[in-house]
């Protein structure tokens, strides 16, 4: 059962390259490189909020180490 309607929101690798300002294919190389998790629906790549917000920590950590409190 769905509890909230943020567990239906998905987008496509297209809606998070502009959302994260980068090209599709360097959303590709974050799922093969296994940095960004995600989920195939129908053959095309589904991300979660959830997913996206976990992506973008590991690469603020990865990135700015020093920076993060």
């Amino acid at each position: 059962m769905i509890e909230n309607k943020n567990e239906l929101e998905h987008y496509s690798v297209k809606e998070v390259a502009n959302l994260l300002k980068v090209s599709p294919r360097t959303i590709y190389k974050y799922v093969l490189n296994g940095m960004l998790k995600g989920k195939k629906i129908a053959e095309k790549w589904r991300f979660s909020k959830e997913q996206i917000d976990t992506f973008l920590k590991k690469l603020e950590m990865k990135e700015y180490p020093r920076y993060v409190k």
